[in-house]
């Protein structure tokens, strides 16, 4: 969630008259955008009867119907869904915007980059206005903390059902060999974070409206304790802040209940039943 390589940098450093210039449009890129959906689509409905069953890296379409139905009518055409899109701004030039913002310290070194009306939103924190978050952002200096971190970010998309937005994926990891936010003594602890998902929204300027990071994907995987972004980090190197929020799931009173009243149900009805002559 903060800063990232500068290979990343590079690969969307496009200045922003180019990238704010780019359009959506009808063109030879979204054609082939819908062939290769097509192939696709195609590589769905094909029963591949020579296929070997215990060749795992060969692609097999399933010869049940209600299978075939289902992908049919179930799976988004995701390439048909952002070839039709009239959003200004190309997915090719969403996702070099957001690089370029991760770079930037998710903006807070070129502000620009963020719209007036920014928003920052965790599952805890914010929402955040533009002003808050690039002074949290500026003054939390994470590589200063974690001078081997390793942001982690992969899996760049943006989302068909919202064609001005790009999610992406994130893993980070680093050892705490100097002080956190300018006070935080060095810990020499590693944290292996879990994936978590983030995504970036646009207006049609090609500006980040909003930011969302910190959901985790998995809780288990990691030594954060299952929690993400900021949290995560200080929960991992010892620094976990004093309130439920910052610590690791636990049940609650209520919900353990509930699970133990759930489980009896199904006894219960059998139980009733037998009482009144019912049968299973």
């Amino acid at each position: 969630m903060f800063a990232i390589a500068s290979s990343v940098a590079t690969a969307g450093s496009a200045a922003p008259s180019a990238r704010l210039a780019s359009s959506r449009r009808v063109s030879p890129r979204a054609a082939q955008i819908a062939r290769a959906s097509n192939r696709r689509s195609s590589a769905i409905a094909a029963v591949e009867g020579d296929a070997s069953a215990g060749d795992a890296s060969t692609a097999v379409a399933d010869k049940n119907d209600d299978i075939a139905e289902f992908l049919a009518t179930q799976m988004v055409d995701e390439a048909a869904m952002l070839a039709s899109s009239t959003f200004p701004v190309s997915p090719e030039t969403l996702i070099a915007n957001t690089k370029r913002i991760l770079a930037k310290n998710n903006g807070a070194e070129e502000p620009a980059l963020l719209a007036s009306d920014f928003k920052f939103v965790a599952p805890v924190v914010g929402p955040l206005g533009k002003e808050e978050f690039l002074k949290a952002f500026a003054s939390f200096k994470i590589e200063e903390g974690f001078p081997d971190a390793k942001f982690g970010y992969y899996a760049f998309r943006v989302d068909p059902f919202e064609p001005n937005r790009v999610w992406y994926d994130a893993r980070f990891t680093g050892t705490n060999t100097g002080k956190l936010a300018g006070s935080l003594e060095p810990t020499n602890k590693r944290v292996e974070a879990p994936p978590q998902a983030c995504s970036m929204l646009f207006n049609e300027k090609g500006e980040a409206t909003q930011l969302t990071v910190g959901y985790v994907m998995d809780r288990q995987l990691g030594n954060t304790g299952g929690l993400g972004g900021v949290f995560g980090i200080l929960y991992a190197i010892g620094y976990g802040l004093p309130f439920p929020e910052a610590q690791p799931w636990q049940k609650s009173i209520q919900y353990d209940l509930f699970q133990k009243v759930s489980g009896m149900i199904s006894p219960i009805q059998k139980f009733v039943k037998g009482l009144s002559g019912g049968s299973d």
